[in-house]
């Protein structure tokens, strides 16, 4: 009887506390789902950009004009025939560098770009000497060269993206505008202008980091090389006294590369 007694008291209970604990399950804070992850960020498009920074290079050398029968000797002697010296050297001044960008990114992954890129800009950067000074020399003679005042740079970049940052590589072609060679301009003696302008084609490449402002802006800040490193040969009539034509000389210059280092600014369309 008693443990009849006691099982219905059980039931009773339970029967009793299980409307109180659906109650209190009602009550209890439901969860929040997770909110869905972050966008990754666009660099997809086309840009146009403004950037500025310094260009520079190492020293250039020019040869003392040498008659063209003479180009032999003078390779063998190490010096021209017009004043009798050796090559000059001398220091390239560095120089502001600016312009404009426009290119084309492609984002295949969210962690990878590729792309196409132009940067059209300015440059200046020049140096020369004195052929033949003192105390043996008249110092009429100078050898100049000058890299500018433009340069078109066009190149392709591979891009490693973090987010809103892309580390980059890039490369491709350079033409440069290029102008070396040798003036005496003595009109009590020999005179001869030497000189060559063109434009020079090579190569080029760099790097550098590029930050997303928002999905229309960002910044930039690059190391690059202008790979023109070449010797180019400048010819010229001598004259005596400025007037009777002598012979035709020819002088060399060699010249480096160009480094340079810039920030900017982009514009994506979107």
């Amino acid at each position: 009887m008693k443990r009849t007694l006691f099982v219905g008291l059980a039931i009773s209970a339970l029967f009793l506390a299980a409307p109180l604990g659906a109650a209190s399950a009602a009550d209890m804070p439901v969860k929040a789902p997770a909110p869905p992850p972050a966008p990754a960020f666009d660099w997809n498009g086309f840009y146009v950009g403004v950037y500025a920074g310094a260009a520079w290079m190492d020293q250039a050398t020019t040869t003392d004009p040498c008659g063209v029968a003479f180009t032999a000797l003078c390779t063998a002697l190490g010096t021209g025939n017009f004043n009798g010296v050796p090559p000059a050297t001398y220091d390239m001044g560095s120089s502001f560098t600016g312009g404009g960008t426009i290119g084309y990114n492609w984002q295949p992954t969210p962690y990878t770009l590729i792309g196409l890129e132009n940067d059209f800009g300015y440059l200046h950067l020049k140096g020369s000497a004195i052929q033949n000074p003192p105390p043996f020399g008249r110092v009429d003679t100078v050898a100049s060269t000058k890299i500018g005042d433009w340069y078109d740079a066009y190149t392709a970049r591979i891009g490693a993206v973090d987010g809103h940052a892309m580390f980059y590589v890039k490369g491709g072609g350079v033409s440069v505008k290029y102008t070396s060679g040798v003036v005496d301009s003595n009109a009590a003696g020999t005179t001869i202008n030497a000189t060559t302008s063109k434009t020079l084609t090579g190569w080029t490449a760099g790097g550098g980091i590029e930050y997303g402002i928002d999905l229309h802006w960002s910044v930039k800040a690059e190391y690059s090389v202008l790979g023109i490193a070449r010797n180019v040969t400048s010819c010229g009539t001598a004259f005596l006294f400025g007037v009777t034509p002598l012979a035709t000389l020819c002088t060399t210059t060699h010249s480096p590369d160009v480094q340079l280092i810039t920030v900017g600014l982009n514009y994506r369309f979107r």
